[in-house]
């Protein structure tokens, strides 16, 4: 994979994958564009966030897993333009949202919510963009676990290290603390202890 998580969720999302989503959701190229970009760098913030906490950890790296077997460029490559727009039963659009709601749990919808606001598309859309993101980068996750035979200890090392580019990556004007739910310097865990964070 590239050299930051980042990288590789990025590479996936060409001009012409954006163009086709554009088409199918029914939403200007430029917005997509905004919306993609903003919900790459917020996605990867979560799972930063997740790797300070053991059970964080454990959860993305059992979900990261999951994705590396579910055929995500398989299903991408079917996707098709044809009449009628995005297919509602669609296994990418199902495994999107299965995805993005085991990853972001209660902030799913506010997750949404802003990168709708943010790029101007509908919830309808910014929800396809949130799960296709979550999938992309848990598989990227996947594949790197695969690769490198990490354990828990080495994945969460491994993520950490993708702090910088992810700030990096963040577009102004991004609402990521709001939608995170990271309030200062900790955010409520889910099991009531408070996470240690880095921004």
């Amino acid at each position: 994979m590239s050299s930051t998580l980042i990288d590789s969720v990025k590479t996936i999302f060409t001009e012409p994958l954006l163009s086709k989503f554009s088409v199918l959701l029914g939403e200007p190229e430029t917005n997509i564009h905004k919306a993609v970009h903003a919900a790459i760098p917020m996605v990867a913030t979560d799972i930063l966030h997740n790797a300070y906490l053991q059970e964080g950890t454990a959860r993305i790296g059992s979900l990261a897993r999951q994705a590396a077997t579910s055929d995500f460029f398989g299903h991408l490559h079917e996707l098709t333009t044809g009449t009628g727009g995005l297919v509602a039963g669609s296994v990418l659009l199902n495994k999107g949202t299965e995805f993005a709601k085991s990853l972001l749990s209660a902030r799913t919808d506010s997750v949404i919510n802003e990168i709708g606001r943010y790029s101007g598309i509908s919830s309808p859309s910014a929800s396809f963009i949130v799960g296709i993101v979550s999938f992309a980068s848990l598989d990227a996750i996947g594949r790197h676990i695969a690769n490198s035979n990490v354990d828990g200890n080495g994945l969460a090392v491994w993520i950490k290290t993708q702090k910088d580019s992810i700030l990096q990556a963040t577009p102004a004007g991004l609402q990521v603390k709001t939608a995170l739910g990271i309030l200062g310097k900790n955010r409520q865990a889910s099991g009531g202890t408070r996470a240690s964070i880095l921004y």
